[in-house]
């Protein structure tokens, strides 16, 4: 269980992720990963969006008898327009797809994570630490993504399954086709340390600049902490 600091950090990460600016968090630079994708900016708002709201966050890590580095954070943020999320991953080779899944790890797929924009596979070729993808999740998002099987049919039904703890992220790489890291969906509460504001439109901090293709770099060792 994480203790009160652990969580404030992770909050603050998260919010960070989601282009919130934050006393002691600087506004997100422009999107290194996929610059040239516009459905990124739209993820990150724009003006006269209402306060945060419920925010929740998984911790990606390697699944039982997977032998990975890897790990994550996806970040889902309740908002007017649907849920913002964002995936930060760290040393993920060869991601090809990412879900939010129903019930349990490989449950039904409710909405695709990666590649959110074609909700579709999309190779991410080489080793990858950064931003791996960002958007909003509407009610057609989740009617183009979803499984027959998923009971979520609408961003509220997904919103249920999230707060009743059914709800887990899991990014699948060619290596581990049913899922490298994955993580649940928890609450975090961010009330009383984030002042009121709008949704930053210069988009998130990728932790590194580019794909590493198998090249060391500097991103930040806490940023899942």
């Amino acid at each position: 269980m994480h203790d009160l600091d652990s969580t404030r950090r992770t909050a603050l990460k998260g919010l960070a992720l989601l282009g919130i600016g934050t006393t002691g968090i600087g506004t997100a630079a422009a999107d290194e990963h996929h610059s040239d994708d516009d459905h990124h900016d739209d993820a990150l708002g724009n003006g006269g969006q209402s306060a945060p709201s419920d925010l929740f966050v998984a911790h990606l890590g390697p699944q039982e008898d997977v032998d990975s580095d890897a790990q994550g954070m996806a970040i889902v943020q309740e908002r007017q327009d649907g849920l913002k999320f964002a995936v930060q991953v760290s040393n993920l080779e060869n991601a090809f797809m990412g879900h939010i899944h129903e019930d349990e790890v490989l449950g039904p797929i409710a909405v695709w994570l990666y590649d959110f924009q074609t909700q579709d596979e999309r190779l991410e070729e080489g080793q990858f630490s950064g931003l791996l993808d960002v958007g909003t999740i509407t009610d057609e998002a989740i009617a183009e993504g979803r499984v027959a099987e998923a009971e979520s049919e609408s961003v509220d039904d997904l919103i249920e399954k999230i707060e009743a703890g059914e709800a887990y992220v899991n990014i699948h790489t060619e290596e581990y086709p049913s899922g490298e890291i994955a993580g649940s969906l928890v609450p975090v509460d961010s009330s009383g340390m984030m002042p009121h504001g709008d949704l930053d439109d210069s988009g998130p901090e990728s932790e590194t600049n580019e794909s590493t293709n198998g090249t060391e770099t500097d991103s930040d060792t806490d940023t899942y902490g």
